[in-house]
């Protein structure tokens, strides 16, 4: 049985129509966004539905199961729904595509939306300076191919024509969806006829991680609210990550003050996370902006290493294993990704981060890679720990992804093929120890806990902290987030290279 808190209580039965849920970490916002969730379902008569919404797949499929444990399975049958933004805005395209109210080239009406076009005609590597098509609309409302500067590197289409030929496949990423209706909410007509969309089907919403949220997605939490929705949004401003990939924590302050009715905030500051001396007074501090000293902590103490970045994880400790080495740019670096794979698979049971995008970065069948991996890797990934020179592994690792069917990738310049090398020594020292701890960083930890956590931190990083955190500051955010994933210890892991990651990519 869920035993809940009074603050949990009265924010999940709250009667506002318009409900900001404030939750500090360890607080139970999944926890009451379920709550809220099944009250909202239950407590009316009207037979439009109740939709839940989160940001990725995992945290809607977190929050379903939530819903359906503590509310029965009943509680998620159509029209009632959890599921991702990125699933809400394909809905909210079809619609106006079916009504004939925007237009996709050879009037294509349901689509195939993928995470990325990798696989489709012209997907590349596109350098800063270079152009990347992206989807838009006409001022007839017709769907067609625009161009945007890159500002730095990144994956995606560059020629108009094989961006062209994949709208008219009728093939789309999400991106592409999210620029469509972002062009759309532009134009008043659409946007009211969104707004009643919504309204026609859903009377309730709740999100979950609020300051995840991007402009896209605030729009329709506001067109939600403006239509009379009963609207709860759940979240923390010190725990807002994502502006990298467009995430607008300050709109969200914004939300709260413009629509027509205001929001009751409802605040959760009791953790259930924290316990021991350290923890609760740690976590008092950082909200209170005072400066804090962590602890020097040993990896051989923790139970998961984090950082801002990967490249920082690798200096973290001998024992400990970044689930990746760097951003995936070109065939080797995704072998690389691959053979990792299998050393994480084995020693922690967990995929290396970016597995499937190096797959298809290499082109692969996914099937035939699957049954071959780890015949194809297995061997190489003994002989570096038997000590055989990195520039024979990585020959063989390029004749591996030949062999399953890949390019055979291209060797590089002399001084990548040594970081490449570099990167095969340092996994090499942790093949040989006895344990290993997964490392990982801050984006991918935020929602998880451990009970013992090492940080490696910069040292403008460090700074920050001894100076006091703030709300809504990227890098502050950042910091906060990687310390409060623990429940008893929370130390500095000592970096033996003395990185400064101000001076280091972001490797997400």
């Amino acid at each position: 049985m869920v035993r809940l808190t009074d603050a949990q209580v009265v924010a999940a039965a709250a009667t506002d129509r318009l409900v900001n849920v404030v939750s500090a970490p360890g607080s139970g916002k999944t926890t009451v966004a379920a709550e809220r969730y099944g009250y909202q379902r239950f407590s009316h008569g009207d037979l439009r539905g109740v939709i839940g919404l989160t940001f990725n797949r995992a945290a809607a499929a977190e929050l379903g199961r939530r819903v359906r444990a503590r509310w029965g399975s009943n509680c998620i049958v159509p029209p009632h729904r959890v599921v991702t933004f990125d699933h809400l805005h394909i809905d909210l395209l079809t619609f106006f595509l079916r009504q004939g109210k925007v237009s996709w080239p050879q009037g294509a009406v349901d689509l195939d939306v993928r995470d990325d076009y990798r696989g489709m005609r012209g997907h590349r590597f596109l350098q800063s300076g270079g152009y990347l098509r992206v989807a838009g609309l006409d001022k007839r409302a017709n769907v067609i191919s625009t161009s945007r500067r890159v500002t730095s590197p990144q994956m995606g289409i560059g020629n108009v024509d094989d961006h062209r030929a994949a709208l008219s496949a009728g093939v789309s990423s999400h991106d592409d969806v999210r620029e469509v209706l972002r062009a759309a909410m532009k134009v008043k007509g659409l946007r009211e006829a969104a707004a009643n969309w919504l309204s026609d089907n859903y009377r309730a919403l709740i999100v979950d991680e609020v300051y995840d949220a991007d402009d896209l997605d605030l729009m329709v939490v506001y067109l939600a609210a403006e239509a009379g929705l009963s609207v709860t949004i759940i979240g923390d401003p010190w725990q807002a990550l994502y502006k990298w990939r467009g995430a607008r924590p300050e709109v969200v302050e914004e939300l709260l003050t413009s629509t027509t009715d205001r929001f009751s905030t409802y605040d959760q500051p009791e953790s259930f996370r924290f316990r021991g001396a350290q923890m609760p007074q740690l976590a008092r501090d950082l909200r209170a902006g005072r400066g804090v000293e962590l602890p020097a902590v040993s990896s051989a103490e923790v139970d998961v290493a984090l950082a801002r970045n990967w490249s920082q994880l690798w200096s973290g400790g001998d024992n400990v294993l970044p689930l990746a080495f760097r951003t995936v740019n070109n065939a080797i670096d995704a072998a690389m990704k691959l053979l990792l794979d299998v050393i994480t698979r084995t020693r922690l049971g967990v995929e290396s981060y970016g597995r499937d995008g190096s797959i298809a970065k290499l082109g692969l069948s996914r099937e035939r890679f699957r049954a071959e991996q780890d015949v194809e890797f297995g061997p190489l990934v003994l002989k570096l720990r038997e000590g055989d020179p990195p520039s024979s592994i990585l020959d063989g690792l390029r004749e591996a992804a030949r062999r399953m069917g890949a390019r055979r990738p291209s060797r590089l310049s002399d001084d990548k093929e040594a970081a490449l090398e570099q990167q095969l020594t340092m996994l090499a020292t942790r093949l040989n120890q006895p344990t290993l701890i997964p490392g990982l960083t801050v984006f991918q930890a935020k929602g998880r806990e451990w009970d013992r956590v090492g940080v490696v931190l910069s040292r403008s990083q460090s700074a920050i902290l001894s100076s006091g955190l703030r709300e809504h500051e990227e890098e502050h955010c950042i910091i906060y987030v990687a310390l409060t994933r623990a429940k008893s210890a929370c130390g500095r892991l000592t970096d033996s290279e003395g990185v400064a990651a101000d001076a280091l990519p972001l490797n997400l």
